[in-house]
């Protein structure tokens, strides 16, 4: 990964992050790393990440700020990976202005829909008064619904191959069993990947079946989270998350090197993504979550047809297909105050 190295060192913290045991929790599965201190990434007793305002740093098990505050729900781009610190993460920059409050960074790494609301669920009581939720989500619901089973029951989760081996459950997560794709994504996004073979790549679902999946399980989230919400009087919002894809943007000499370099190097990871990456996924899957959140009356923004309108579109703003570098955060940030009218 030497072009990883030269052009976005930083990303090395991430790596060592996401490294070790999985820290496996009740109800939510998994989750952050706690007490994690680095030059890059900080979180607190709770495995919550530090975000930093005008009105100091702080994170639900940290210091957690007086009077109102406001919450980022989502997987990894949400969480801030690909920044280079705390500071420069989504809900660091919206947390700063006039009259901006403290955001708070509910966020977890390969995280879907269904954790999110459990997680926000699991901490409701602890929280202040909430002003704004902002749902920074989607691609993740993608990529677990091309899992076998992901249509069915409690649907699928990222790790839950190794989940089920940890269980002790017979026959899962062996190649040729129930458990086998699940435990070839775990691994793949778990893992920094090393390659493989055909035989090795998880049998995916077809790109309509997913679509299908996917927005049924946000749309039933959705429901969820507006029910926990409303006794904090939040206004809830959903951003569709954006991937150098799926926003049309030209690529900048860094975006087409760093790339690149993921699908050579890091084959059984991306290759989970290619397929859900298309256009033509992007323009179906965003209609449908967005008639799902106008029938909830939950403003919805596609951050990737905001950001091919944005005249920033084509500097550089990701370090892999789907997550920001910190000038890309800052553009989303400003999308987000613009769109959601926030303050």
């Amino acid at each position: 990964m030497e072009q990883q190295k030269r052009l976005t060192p930083h990303m090395r913290h991430y790596e060592e992050f996401a490294t070790g045991d999985i820290r496996w929790m009740p109800y939510v599965m998994f989750f952050n790393r706690p007490d994690h201190r680095s030059p890059v990434i900080n979180t607190d007793s709770g495995g919550f990440r530090v975000s930093h305002g005008d009105r100091g740093s702080f994170s639900l098990h940290g210091t957690c700020p007086e009077g109102e505050v406001s919450l980022v729900l989502g997987a990894s781009p949400a969480f801030g990976l690909g920044a280079t610190g705390d500071a420069r993460t989504i809900p660091s920059l919206l947390s700063r202005g006039p009259t901006a409050v403290p955001w708070l960074n509910l966020a977890a790494p390969a995280f879907n829909s269904t954790q999110e609301v459990l997680l926000f669920l699991l901490h409701r009581e602890q929280l202040p008064a909430v002003r704004d939720i902002i749902v920074f989500s989607g691609l993740n619901n993608l990529v677990v619904a091309g899992l076998p089973n992901a249509g069915t029951g409690y649907g699928q989760f990222f790790f839950s191959g190794e989940f089920f081996r940890q269980l002790g459950v017979p026959g899962l997560g062996q190649a040729g069993q129930p458990g086998w794709a699940q435990g070839r994504l775990a691994q793949a996004a778990r893992r920094i990947g090393r390659g493989g073979t055909e035989e090795d790549k998880p049998r995916l679902a077809a790109p309509e079946e997913r679509i299908d999946i996917a927005q049924r399980t946000t749309a039933r989230d959705l429901d969820r989270l507006l029910e926990l919400a409303a006794p904090t009087g939040a206004r809830v919002h959903f951003a569709l998350q954006p991937t150098a894809a799926w926003s049309g943007k030209s690529r900048t000499e860094e975006e087409r090197l760093l790339i690149d370099e993921n699908y050579s190097k890091r084959p059984q990871m991306w290759d989970l993504f290619r397929q859900i990456l298309d256009p033509s996924v992007h323009i179906a899957y965003a209609q449908q979550v967005e008639a799902a959140c106008k029938q909830r009356g939950v403003p919805f923004l596609d951050l990737n047809q905001a950001l091919n309108a944005s005249p920033r579109r084509d500097e550089w703003l990701f370090v892999d297909q789907t997550h920001l570098t910190d000038k890309g955060n800052r553009v989303v940030s400003d999308l987000l105050k613009t769109g959601f009218t926030l303050g």
